[in-house]
């Protein structure tokens, strides 16, 4: 797991970050959802504000 974190910047090119959450397994999502949902919302607060139009559903 080490070498494949360690080659990110070049597998996974533009990633801005990677969290690994201590006893999480393989659902990560429902099994560390306090902890997901943070980190999502923290990134996409971090986000540059979009500048166009906004959509409007139908």
């Amino acid at each position: 797991m080490t070498d494949a974190i360690k080659a990110y910047p070049t597998t996974l090119p533009g990633l801005t970050s990677s969290h690994i959450l201590a006893g999480c397994g393989h659902w990560v999502q429902q099994e560390c959802s306090d902890e997901v949902n943070r980190l999502l919302v923290d990134w996409l607060h971090s986000l540059p504000a979009h500048s166009g139009r906004q959509h409007s559903p139908s």
